[in-house]
């Protein structure tokens, strides 16, 4: 996109962005001692020694009310409006050990313990109670997470799905076993001949995990592994801050305060490098495809892809899926394990086939089953049209102009439905209180965020990029001999993430206004897409720059190799750890940045026997097998042709 075309779109949101009459009534800053007038958002008693002891450790969410004339009440009403970068402050979350903070309010029961509801009764009557002498505020519990008088019993008895989980890892450890003893005794003449026994050999899965890139072809795709990795990290560091916003957070008024900040900004809008995952995964089929002079039957090519995708993907995914359903519960306890783990868990053992179906960001989409693996299913959606669009456009000398036309089509389309449902733009969705309900009933989320319509864009400039760089190439022409162009690309990489960070900054503070919304979700991931495309279009073509040299070593293949599996297990691994941990989560970019490298380190770790006994041997027995098959085949065909 142009100089031109980034400044009309910055006036539109400036035209747009006319102050609403609700945002009069806002209270963007509060002193210090206003705000700590304002009751403590979280709270969590002592949780070990209270069920130690057992006493009743309750958890849960609290909606306060006032008399109309209460100007603290009137305050935090005003100040929650700002819903942009604040919690709301009407709302409390506790978890509190009732014998011990709640004694004088205990109902007059004759049984050891109460019953449910009183116990429900008693926790709500404390801090309703507490509210009313402080701070002359009601309380009203109005969800309760849970009530126990004891830790959770580690040693009952073992599900039909836990056994059958474990029995199937057993199984694959005993495979790698056999395998690889196989492949360490066998002679050469003999491994030749049993491809198939040897899919599970752990020294063949380290060598294809180890095997350097392969060698350039017509373009340079190493920077691929550089950036694929680059966006892993992205991914993780968001999601680290995400999971802390999730739980109980013990500085919110830090947190609140940091909103604005231009790292914060760049971290927060920083699920926009998804896109380049979209990009990369469009441009390698288009660009295979464009390449392929076999000229298969194109149902017989698409079919075909399909299979060997699903098959790539598959095993480790729905292997992670139903550890999340079975035993990833069993692992840990704490205050908030309930809420983060078991209460997933069951979401995944309800909705574990929309996952093995690839649509589960579209069906029951306010269900969260592991959060991060829609992109997955959103992928795979955008993967088949790619791959059918292709088919239909290879050849065609009129492909660029209709990919840009859909381009534009879908940047419209996103417009109007953005406009129509007051829809809102990416840092605009990760609001504290809709990271705090998981974006449940968010339709910004579901039609946007995680939708295929909302990441066509990515797809279709993924697949612009390869039409254009082979129109290129048949032209005879060379993009990297223009000074213009080379500038333009290296300039493209810092401009994108200058736009990652930034472009919430064309909103005003606050709730954002209708046109300058949906003129914002429209256009942030067509115009990060572009510049991505036109920085990767310059690095394959050999324009050198700082960045390109850094993403293009090779030393970025093996963790490359093993970003799919960080994918899918950073979420639980950092989920678990926040959920086991005994009092609310600091957030703060000292934290932040150790726990990213932590989950990151913790995470490719985990993805290395991931990698090693499920992804690549399944890979290479399905490819052994197909091998074995097309040798049958044309044995086959031989032997009647003699006859």
């Amino acid at each position: 996109m142009t100089p031109r075309a980034l400044i009309a779109l910055a006036a539109f949101l400036a035209v747009s962005c006319t102050a609403n009459d609700e945002q009069k009534d806002i209270i963007y800053q509060l002193s210090e001692e206003q705000y700590y007038e304002m009751p403590q958002l979280f709270h969590l008693d002592e949780y070990n020694g209270c069920l130690a002891t057992h006493n009743v450790y309750c958890l849960g969410s609290f909606e306060l009310s006032a008399d109309a004339n209460n100007k603290l009440f009137q305050t935090m009403q005003r100040y929650s409006a700002n819903w942009v970068d604040n919690f709301n402050h009407t709302r409390l979350h506790r978890g509190l050990c009732l014998n011990r903070s709640c004694s004088a309010q205990a109902p007059l029961s004759s049984a050891s313990l109460p019953l449910e509801h009183e116990l429900q009764a008693w926790f709500s009557s404390c801090v309703n109670a507490t509210m009313q002498t402080s701070y002359g505020l009601r309380a009203h519990l109005y969800h309760l997470e849970y009530c126990k008088s004891s830790t959770p019993n580690p040693s009952r008895p073992l599900t039909a799905s836990e056994k059958a989980f474990a029995a199937t890892v057993a199984a694959m450890l005993a495979l790698a076993v056999v395998s690889t003893t196989l492949d360490l005794t066998l002679s050469d003449h003999a491994r030749k001949g049993a491809g198939w026994t040897l899919s599970w050999s752990v020294r063949q899965s380290w060598k294809t995990l180890t095997a350097p890139p392969t060698a350039a072809g017509d373009c340079d795709l190493r920077i691929f592994d550089g950036l694929r990795v680059f966006c892993m990290f992205c991914v993780i560091i968001e999601h680290v801050c995400w999971l802390a916003t999730l739980s109980y957070v013990a500085d919110t008024r830090h947190y609140e305060q940091s909103r604005r900040a231009g790292d914060v900004m760049l971290m927060t809008n920083s699920t926009l490098v998804v896109q380049i995952f979209f990009i990369m995964s469009s441009f390698l089929l288009a660009h295979k495809l464009l390449q392929d002079r076999t000229y298969l039957p194109p149902i017989r090519t698409f079919f075909t892809t399909m299979v060997n995708r699903i098959i790539r993907l598959s095993p480790s995914y729905f292997l992670v899926v139903w550890f999340a359903s079975s035993w990833w519960e069993r692992l840990g306890s704490g205050p908030q394990w309930a809420p983060l783990v078991t209460t997933e868990a069951q979401i995944c053992r309800q909705k574990w086939w929309t996952h093995l179906l690839y649509l589960n960001n579209v069906l029951h989409p306010d269900d969260k089953c592991l959060i991060q693996t829609w992109y997955l299913a959103a992928d795979t959606q955008l993967y088949a049209a790619a791959l059918a669009l292709t088919l239909l456009l290879r050849n065609r000398k009129w492909a660029t102009v209709a990919l840009g036309t859909l381009l534009v089509i879908a940047t419209g389309v996103t417009f109007g439905l953005a406009y129509t449902w007051h829809l809102v733009p990416t840092y605009f969705v990760h609001r504290p209180e809709s990271i705090r309900a998981t974006y449940h009933g968010d339709a910004s989320f579901n039609v946007l965020y995680q939708s295929p319509l909302g990441n066509a864009v990515g797809a279709l400039c993924g697949l612009l990029l390869a039409h254009a760089h082979h129109a290129l190439r048949r032209a005879g022409l060379r993009p990297e001999e223009c000074q213009i162009f080379r500038w333009v690309s290296v300039l493209a990489a810092p401009f994108a993430l200058w736009w990652v960070a930034l472009s919430p900054l064309l909103l005003p503070v606050g709730p954002p206004s209708r046109g300058g919304a949906a003129a914002l979700a429209a256009f942030e991931r067509p115009v990060f897409a572009l510049l991505v495309a036109v920085a990767l279009l310059g690095a394959m073509n050999g324009v050198r720059s700082p960045w390109c040299t850094w993403m293009s070593g090779r030393g970025w293949a093996m963790f490359a190799r093993l970003s799919f599996g960080a994918l899918l297990l950073h979420m639980p691994l950092n989920k678990a750890l926040l959920a086991a941990k005994l009092a609310p989560a600091q957030i703060d970019r000292r934290n932040a940045i150790f726990e990213w490298f932590g989950v990151a380190a913790v995470s490719y770790a985990a993805s290395l026997p991931l990698a090693l006994l499920v992804e690549l041997p399944v890979m290479r027995l399905h490819r052994e097998l197909t091998r074995l098959i097309h040798t049958n085949k044309t044995s086959q065909t031989v032997g009647i042709n003699i006859r």
